[in-house]
């Protein structure tokens, strides 16, 4: 395993949580001129196979993602139930969250990220159960999350 935790030289997305998206993605489009690229929420119990804290999970979301041409900015609104973003939200109220790279291989880089001290916190597949995402705590050292990005397309074959 490399001793780095990028597959590639750049990050992909700066994400914020919300709680209202509608009200969000309208500031932010009146800002910036652009309107959403993508909208999108979660998807169903059985295809997200979803964990929180190490256990099983129903957790739900709606989101919105601004592209540019070097980086993806996403506000996501949390569903009720406990996950990530709703904890942050409750804690710290519409804010940013984390930061995602892309890679081409979610377990030996999650590997990497335990090797430095970094818990996964959650997990899940996209809606369109062709990829996933993993959250680790990195909170203490940075003050935000860090999350991985694995689509099944450009996965690494093991």
């Amino acid at each position: 395993m490399d001793k780095r935790l990028l597959d590639e030289d750049k990050v992909m997305q700066l994400c914020f949580v919300t709680d209202d998206l509608e009200k969000s993605t309208a500031w932010f489009a009146d800002l910036t001129g652009k309107k959403p690229a993508h909208i999108g929420k979660s998807a169903k119990a059985d295809i997200a196979q979803a964990t929180y804290m190490g256990k099983p999970a129903e957790i739900t979301f709606r989101l919105a993602l601004f592209r540019f041409d070097n980086i993806d900015f996403e506000f996501l609104e949390p569903g009720p139930e406990p996950s990530t973003w709703r904890e942050h939200l409750d804690k710290f109220g519409p804010s940013f969250h984390h930061f995602a790279f892309r890679t081409i291989d979610m377990a030996g880089r999650r590997d990497y990220l335990a090797g430095k001290g970094l818990a996964m916190i959650q997990h899940g597949e996209f809606e369109g159960n062709d990829g996933r995402y993993e959250y680790f705590d990195a909170m203490g050292q940075l003050g935000a999350i860090v999350e991985l990005l694995e689509w099944d397309r450009d996965k690494k074959a093991s």
